[in-house]
């Protein structure tokens, strides 16, 4: 099962000067096989609010028998020029969400 570490989830719109405005989402997700892939998509089609994008994450496991370990993979979306003025992204697995506020560049 694959499992959203909540503290781990940040998202901003980066301004860098000389480049389009560009929506970045991070975060980590905890799977329980070594060897699995993860990777955010964009849902489609979108919620009803516009002002909130939605990102799935899919997991894809290993082909052959890979031994069950606790594995933690770093996840990254990037959106550029972000195709709404969205205030909130909500990251979906099969199991749960979380919704993260686009704050502040680090």
């Amino acid at each position: 099962m694959t499992v959203l570490l909540r503290d781990t989830f940040k998202a901003w719109i980066d301004r860098a000067p000389g480049a389009p405005p560009k929506l970045v989402m991070i975060g980590d997700v905890r799977v329980p096989t070594n060897g699995c892939q993860a990777r955010l998509t964009k849902r489609s089609p979108q919620g009803i609010n516009p002002k909130i994008l939605i990102l799935d994450v899919n997991t894809q496991q290993p082909g052959d028998e890979a031994p069950e370990e606790i594995t933690t993979i770093p996840l990254r979306y990037e959106e550029s020029p972000p195709q709404d003025e969205y205030g909130q992204v909500m990251i979906a697995t099969g199991k749960g969400e979380i919704v993260v506020n686009i704050g502040r560049p680090h």
